[in-house]
């Protein structure tokens, strides 16, 4: 990790965000718990990951209640926090962390407490399972607490081997590992926590090299094309559909916009509004859906203009 982190991002947003109010709607006896990931599918489901009971859920746009997802697969485990030298055991409970619909509306999660990558098809059934249970490794088959999946139109795939393994790998439609790049560092190309990795528009992959306060700019061949420095502590990461990169920075409770330089063209971080961001989409329409971590819940954001 930097020796100096950067500087905590600072609120500065031409339109307000405004909460929707009653979103989402859950069943009678369902609480979300430190949400870590949301994605919006092409009917406009929105997905949620938690860590709580019944971590996998789905929802119309509308907020109402659609499905469980996985009910008969997820169970608890123990992650542990990989950033200092010796590994901190946090608790036993359900460790989903991250959440990716791909272009056939597949639903990724990652499970960085069981080390797994699973893909659910659409109607919610387990197709694909990379990793081996509970087991820790950095091989073609073995991950150490991954934190995202991102699928290529063509069905290739790359999964952020982030907080044991500080790498990224990709893999055939199959799930046959093809590449892999990154080890432990600062250097350009190395990570210290890729946390997220999203497509850009323009074909180029953005991963979110968290404890390094930066984002990387890849190519699928895993060239290094950009580096975004000095952005604190980014968690979540997405290129919305009109091609605006957003973030989500829990330790400054701040969602952020950027141009297309890497600079926060916007920050939206008013004091008591978000309580640790961690996951985030924007839906076709332009709303934000922010993931909390601390504040237990996700929220469906519009602009105030809108």
């Amino acid at each position: 990790m930097n020796a100096v982190r950067a500087s905590a991002f600072q609120s500065h947003a031409r339109t307000p965000l405004v909460r929707v109010d009653n979103w989402p709607q859950l069943p009678a006896g369902f609480t979300l718990e430190r949400v870590s990931g949301v994605a919006v599918d092409s009917r406009g489901f929105v997905y949620v990951a938690h860590r709580g009971e019944h971590p996998l859920l789905c929802f119309n746009s509308d907020g109402t209640f659609r499905a469980e997802i996985g009910a008969d697969v997820h169970r608890k485990s123990i992650a542990f926090d990989l950033r200092s030298a010796t590994p901190v055991p946090m608790e036993v409970r359900n460790w989903l962390h991250g959440l990716h619909v791909d272009p056939w509306d597949n639903v990724w999660v990652t499970d960085c407490g069981r080390h797994l990558v699973m893909k659910f098809n659409p109607a919610g059934a387990l197709v694909q399972t990379l990793g081996r249970d509970g087991e820790t490794g950095c091989t073609d088959h073995l991950f150490y607490q991954p934190t995202h999946v991102c699928v290529l139109p063509s069905g290739e795939f790359f999964v952020t081997d982030g907080y044991g393994n500080s790498r990224v790998v990709k893999f055939t439609a199959a799930g046959e590992r093809l590449l892999e790049w990154g080890t432990r560092g600062t250097a350009p190309g190395e990570f210290h926590t890729p946390h997220v990795i999203t497509l850009g528009r323009d074909g180029l992959l953005y991963v979110s090299d968290r404890e390094n306060d930066r984002v990387q700019v890849f190519d699928d061949q895993g060239r290094l094309r950009a580096e975004w420095p000095g952005l604190h502590s980014v968690d979540g990461l997405h290129a919305a559909p009109d091609g605006r990169i957003y973030g989500a920075a829990g330790l400054d409770n701040a969602i952020v916009e950027f141009d297309a330089s890497g600079h926060p063209a916007q920050v939206w971080a008013e004091p008591g509004f978000f309580c640790y961001p961690h996951g985030i989409t924007v839906d076709p329409a332009g709303a934000i859906y922010a993931a909390e971590i601390a504040g237990n819940r996700v929220m469906k954001l519009v602009r105030a203009s809108q």
